[in-house]
C-alpha cells in the first residue's frame, strides 16, 4: 500500500515569526486530520505543513475542552505532564530522526534519535509557538532543515504527527496522530510515517 502523504506548500520568505501570523496563508494548504488511536474517539485536531530553503513549518489546530499545560520550561517531558502536539521528521531510508513537542503554552522538547529510539544530542534550532483559540488552542513547529542534517531537496522525508491530549493533570491522555495508528501506538516505528511531499 503507498503510503499517505501530506503537501508541504512552499512559502519562500516565511520565518518562524511570520509563520504564527500568517493565517491567510495557512489556509491556502492541505489539512490532514489526526485519527485517535486504534480507532478510539479523540477530540478534533488537523496538521498544515509549508516549507522553504531554510525551514519546514507544522501548524496544528486543536479542539480542547480542557487544556492542560502545567509544564514550567523548555526540555520538560510535557507528554507526560499535559497536552503535547509533537511532529517527528527524518529524511526517507535515513537512521536519523528529530521529534519536537509543542504545548498550548508555547513550551517546546526536542528529542533526536539515530535508529529506533536510539537517542543522540538534540539540536537546539526548532522553534514553537502556541496559544490558545474560542475552542482550544493552536501550535506552529518550525524546524531549520540543517537540524535534520541537510537540505530539503535531497531525497524524500517522511513524517509523523501526534497528540496527547489530557482532561486533567495527571491523567491518562488520548492519543491520536496522521497517520492513524492501530493496535499498540508507536510514533517512533517509522514505516508508519506519511510521506511529507515538498511541493512548489
Amino acid at each position: 500500500m503507498p503510503p499517505l502523504i501530506l503537501a508541504a506548500v512552499f512559502a519562500s520568505s516565511l520565518d518562524p515569526g511570520r509563520a504564527w501570523s500568517d493565517q491567510e496563508g495557512w489556509e491556502q494548504c492541505p489539512e490532514a486530520i489526526l485519527s485517535g488511536v486504534d480507532g478510539s474517539k479523540a477530540d478534533a485536531a488537523s496538521v498544515r505543513a509549508r516549507w522553504n530553503e531554510e525551514w519546514v513549518f507544522f501548524e496544528f489546530i486543536c479542539s480542547d475542552k480542557a487544556i492542560i499545560s502545567p509544564g514550567r520550561k523548555d526540555g520538560e517531558d510535557h507528554f507526560k505532564l499535559g497536552d503535547v502536539v509533537e511532529v517527528f521528521v527524518g529524511r526517507s531510508g535515513r537512521p536519523d530522526y528529530l521529534e519536537v513537542h509543542a504545548t498550548p503554552a508555547g513550551r517546546k522538547t526536542v528529542y533526536a534519535f539515530r535508529d529506533y529510539r536510539e537517542a543522540k544530542q538534540a539540536p537546539a534550532g526548532p522553534v514553537v509557538r502556541s496559544g490558545e483559540t474560542g475552542d482550544g488552542w493552536r501550535a506552529v513547529i518550525a524546524i531549520p532543515w540543517s537540524s535534520l542534517g541537510g537540505t530539503p531537496g535531497e531525497g524524500t522525508w517522511e513524517f509523523l504527527a501526534g497528540r496527547y491530549d489530557y482532561d486533567t493533570p495527571a491523567a491518562r491522555p488520548i492519543l491520536s496522530s496522521f497517520p492513524a495508528q492501530t493496535g499498540k501506538p508507536d510514533f517512533h516505528r517509522r514505516s508508519r510515517y506519511a510521506r511529507l511531499e515538498l511541493q512548489r
